[in-house]
């Protein structure tokens, strides 16, 4: 049993009432292990005492019923109440409440709330994984603009039978939301759609397809040039990390594996301690967008810091991904949070470029190897890419003379 944080008996009693006080113990349980403080369990507790009694007064008397729509409905509007009164930590309690009690078992994290639009849904991102080989990103961004255009359809949650629509339908909907989105983004969405319209002929739902039918904005191959940095405003990020602070050792472990080896965001919060060979000095990365595994040369100066930042600053935990979480809940860190730490340095670096995302770091690497005369096929191996045409858009910012001394690039080994 966790310990008491409450000393005083009558305090400990009434955090223990009530239909969310039952759960007292498991509460602090699941925070301790999560690295909350003391006060910060405190805290969290009276925000979860205080939001069941506003659920009990609101007629909600079991657990059971958070899942519903009315609990939902009164989780949203606690929420954004508090949201609007500047409180963020009460605001936050009742996802912090339900993902506590989903990971218990308590409730069902497939709920109505998470029940896809359309039950079919669930097949179609198995078939887009499986059968079309897609990464878990882009699965997701097509799932995503499925469940739009369902809804603008009126398709209700967990729906059996798909609502009559033509193909005026799907272009009403592609105009809609095209308005508020660049020719890229567009294409995407037309993509999704054409997948998913495509699906339901083959699955049986439609007897035509009319995935030939979706239209999109053209876009030329290399129309656009990549947002890339100088080197010097490359190395001024990297000096801008201030290693004694506690989140620093991190950072600049995140921004040279982004900028040595031009790694995507999400190549770099799922690295694992497992993918680091410390004797063979090699560093394996997942398969993600390409599919491919790849195998990279651990240079010394990422080697220590990446050793630094594990023997001073990661907690113990129960997770094997290399990033946390600075401050509890010491969870792996994503692709959201990578960002977050370039936009930190690049305001600490002065810079404001046009495009702030780790992207920027992968363009500008990428452009500075063709700087330095390396190939094409060397620069599409490092950087990991399936199609050798996306290399060749680094072409085009390499406006510089080549210099004379090649950059030394490492040998890379691939795992079809």
């Amino acid at each position: 049993m966790p310990e008491n944080i409450f000393p005083r008996a009558a305090i400990d009693t009434r955090h223990r009432a009530g239909m969310i006080g039952t759960l007292f113990d498991y509460f602090l349980d699941w925070m301790r292990k999560r690295g909350y403080s003391i006060s910060t369990m405190r805290a969290k507790m009276q925000s979860i005492t205080l939001l069941g009694k506003y659920l009990e007064r609101r007629g909600i008397r079991r657990i059971a019923e958070l899942q519903g729509t009315r609990g939902q409905r009164l989780l949203s509007a606690y929420q954004k109440h508090w949201k609007s009164k500047g409180c963020w930590r009460r605001s936050s309690t009742p996802r912090l409440c339900m993902r506590a009690l989903e990971e218990a078992g308590v409730l069902n994290n497939r709920g109505d709330s998470n029940r896809p639009m359309f039950f079919q849904i669930s097949r179609y991102t198995t078939y887009l994984g499986r059968q079309r080989g897609l990464s878990e990103s882009t699965v997701r961004s097509h799932t995503y603009w499925t469940e739009r255009f369902l809804k603008f359809l009126g398709c209700s949650q967990g729906a059996r039978h798909l609502p009559t629509f033509q193909i005026a339908d799907v272009d009403r909907f592609v105009e809609r939301e095209g308005t508020r989105l660049e020719s890229g983004t567009q294409q995407l969405l037309a993509g999704a759609l054409r997948g998913f319209l495509h699906f339901l002929y083959l699955s049986g739902e439609r007897r035509t397809d009319m995935s030939s039918l979706v239209t999109s904005p053209r876009r030329y191959k290399l129309q656009s040039l990549p947002r890339v940095l100088e080197w010097e405003d490359v190395e001024k990020i990297i000096d801008s990390v201030n290693l004694s602070t506690r989140a620093g050792p991190q950072h600049y472990a995140i921004l040279l594996l982004l900028t040595t080896y031009g790694l995507r965001a999400g190549e770099v919060a799922r690295l694992r301690l497992d993918d680091i060979d410390w004797r063979k000095e090699i560093i394996h990365v997942a398969p993600g967008k390409t599919g491919k595994d790849l195998y990279l040369p651990l240079t010394a100066q990422v080697g220590n810091a990446i050793l630094a930042y594990l023997k001073n600053r990661r907690p113990a935990s129960q997770y094997r991904e290399i990033f946390l979480l600075t401050c509890a809940p010491w969870t792996p860190l994503k692709s959201t949070n990578i960002g977050y730490v370039v936009r930190r340095h690049l305001d600490l670096a002065d810079l404001d470029p046009p495009h702030r995302g780790p992207h920027l770091l992968r363009h500008s690497f990428a452009t500075r190897l063709v700087r330095h005369g390396a190939t094409l096929k060397e620069i599409g191996d490092l950087l990991g890419h399936r199609d050798p045409d996306s290399t060749h858009i680094y072409t085009k910012t390499a406006t510089n003379r080549l210099q004379e001394v090649a950059l030394e690039i490492p040998e890379i080994d691939h795992v079809e």
